[in-house]
């Protein structure tokens, strides 16, 4: 990966064309963020996923912003135009291969199924291709999780094997 000194925080990915903003994540967003975990906590813990548990309250969330536990992961905002807060997504950077990253997301459930995850997948995704450095991104869905499965597909992303029971999905930069 490449260094990010010229990239200052926050960043914010604004395509020409889009109907969402990507926004790193500040303390502004953590009434928000919290509310919307809130309010979907069902539906964020299927498939095992641990961001309602690991957020109780907004104090958590707070302390996530100002003391990330892997402070090399980018976490953005996904806004729409009007900046309505709909999910995130972020980039964690391989710990084995500085040119690869998983890529992560959760929506409101209210905010499913309109295309919105995938588009900021792919945002992301050439952002990390584009401006990092990156040669490749993967990410890791439960066999269940058929949604999941076709953002990724959706954003380009192939199939390419099992990893620790997950379904791995594989982006390799044109």
């Amino acid at each position: 990966m490449t260094e990010t000194a010229n990239i200052t925080p926050p960043i914010e990915i604004k395509p020409p064309k889009g109907r969402i903003i990507l926004k790193q994540f500040s303390l502004s967003d953590a009434r928000e963020i919290f509310e919307l975990i809130d309010r979907n906590r069902d539906h964020l813990s299927q498939f095992g996923d641990e961001t309602a548990k690991k957020y109780p309250t907004v104090n958590k969330v707070i302390e996530s912003i100002q003391n990330p536990k892997n402070p090399k992961r980018l976490r953005f905002a996904i806004r729409n135009s009007e900046g309505v807060f709909m999910g995130s997504v972020n980039l964690t950077p391989d710990e084995d291969n500085s040119q690869r990253g998983e890529v992560g997301y959760y929506m409101g459930s209210e905010f499913q199924r309109r295309g919105i995850a995938t588009e900021a997948t792919r945002l992301l995704s050439d952002f990390a291709f584009g401006q990092l450095g990156y040669l490749t991104l993967y990410a890791k869905v439960q066999p269940d999780n058929i949604a999941s499965q076709k953002v990724l597909t959706k954003a380009g992303f192939q199939e390419t094997g099992i990893k620790d029971g997950d379904k791995l999905f594989t982006l390799t930069k044109k």
